[in-house]
């Protein structure tokens, strides 16, 4: 996570500093991106990878780096080959086997 607080409160930082050491992941685990999260509200057909992507903050502070802005574009692309012209309409599961046949690694 890149997290940092939203003000030059050192107690705000600190505070900030505590969530990141009490929520970090152990070696080896890690989290999933939902598909929804690319499909914005009240737009039809688009779909915003990397740091566009709808999550909260502390989400968003490890999501809006390089890693997961590549892996999120990847699955953006893929998903429109298979949208047919409604991306609301993919499915997940084909979505998946198509990444994984090109590298993607899930856990």
């Amino acid at each position: 996570m890149d997290i940092h607080s939203g003000s030059t409160d050192p107690e705000e930082q600190k505070k900030v500093e505590r969530v990141m050491s009490e929520t970090q992941f152990k070696h080896g685990e890690s989290y999933g991106i939902p598909y929804r999260a690319m499909i914005p509200k009240g737009i039809a057909n688009l779909l915003v990878p990397g740091r566009a992507l709808s999550a909260d903050r502390a989400i968003q502070s490890s999501l809006r780096v390089m890693p997961p802005c590549f892996v999120t574009g990847q699955a953006a692309g893929a998903a429109a080959v298979l949208a047919k012209g409604d991306v609301r309409e993919v499915d997940t599961v084909q979505l998946r086997t198509r990444l994984a046949g090109m590298g993607a690694f899930f856990k």
